[in-house]
């Protein structure tokens, strides 16, 4: 006999061995299932009360006219000279 013709009766012989073997299983299975419902109910539920939080903050803000060190920035149409210091 074949190497080959082996190796395929092999599998169908073990694919028949484990058809029977499952076939037995789902037979025997006598968990009693039949007859029994399961019913789910649903408990009506209370809205929530929701409570909303505001919070104020107030802000002031400072100006100050006097200059804080360094060269201003030149105005419009004015040429600027290189070499300043300071800036932003």
């Amino acid at each position: 006999m074949d190497t080959r013709t082996r190796w395929i009766i092999g599998i169908l012989v073990a694919l028949v061995i484990g058809l029977v073997v499952g076939l037995i299983i789902v037979v025997g299975d006598n968990s009693n299932d039949s007859g029994t419902t399961v019913t789910i109910q649903s408990v009506p539920t209370q809205p929530q009360a929701t409570t909303t939080q505001t919070t104020t903050q107030s802000t002031t803000t400072r100006t100050s006219t006097a200059p804080t060190g360094g060269t201003p920035v030149p105005s419009p149409g004015t040429p600027s000279t290189p070499g300043g210091s300071g800036g932003l």
